[in-house]
C-alpha cells in the first residue's frame, strides 16, 4: 500500500524572480499587435459601395429601412389580389343545391345550427326567409310568441 500523500512533506522549488516590464509596455502592446496584422482592404471601400460611407449612420439605417419596407410593399403589390375563382366557385356550388334540400339539413340534429346562428343570418340579411318559407305574418308572431325566450334582442 502507497503511502499518504502530503504537499507539506515535499520541499518547494524556488521561485525565479520575473523582470518587471519595460515601461507603457501593456499600452503599446495593442498597436504593436496590429501593426503586425496583414491589412486587408474594408469591405465598404469596395467599388460599389464606397458612396455608403460618406453618409451619416442615421441615413444608412434609414436607408435600409426604406429598401427592406419597399420590397416589402413590392412583394405584397406583386403578388396582385386574392384569387376569386375559388369563392365563386364554391357560391355557385352551393346555388345548385336547391333551398328545401338546405333548410332541411340545417334543421336536422347532427347540424349543430343554433337559433342565434340564424338570428344572425337573418339579422344580416332580412329578406332570406321569403323565398323558402312560406307562412303568414300571423302564423309567425303566433310561433314566435309561443317561444320561451330569456333574451329580449331577437324578440324586438
Amino acid at each position: 500500500m502507497k503511502p499518504p500523500f502530503k504537499l507539506d512533506a515535499h520541499p518547494r522549488r524556488p521561485r525565479p524572480l520575473l523582470s518587471e516590464p519595460p515601461a507603457d509596455y501593456f499600452d503599446k502592446l495593442p498597436m504593436h499587435i496590429m501593426t503586425r496584422l496583414p491589412r486587408a482592404e474594408a469591405p465598404g471601400t469596395a467599388a460599389g459601395g464606397r458612396w455608403l460611407a460618406w453618409l451619416s449612420p442615421a441615413l444608412r439605417t434609414g436607408l435600409a429601412s426604406v429598401a427592406v419596407l419597399g420590397g416589402f410593399a413590392a412583394s405584397f403589390y406583386l403578388s396582385g389580389p386574392p384569387a376569386a375563382g375559388s369563392a365563386s366557385a364554391a357560391t355557385a356550388s352551393l346555388d345548385a343545391v336547391p333551398r328545401t334540400e338546405l333548410v332541411g339539413y340545417l334543421l336536422t340534429s347532427g347540424a349543430r345550427v343554433e337559433t342565434t346562428d340564424l338570428a344572425v343570418l337573418t339579422a344580416a340579411n332580412p329578406g332570406l326567409a321569403n323565398g323558402f318559407l312560406q307562412a303568414t305574418e300571423d302564423e309567425l308572431t303566433e310561433a314566435l310568441d309561443a317561444q320561451p325566450s330569456e333574451d329580449l334582442t331577437y324578440l324586438l
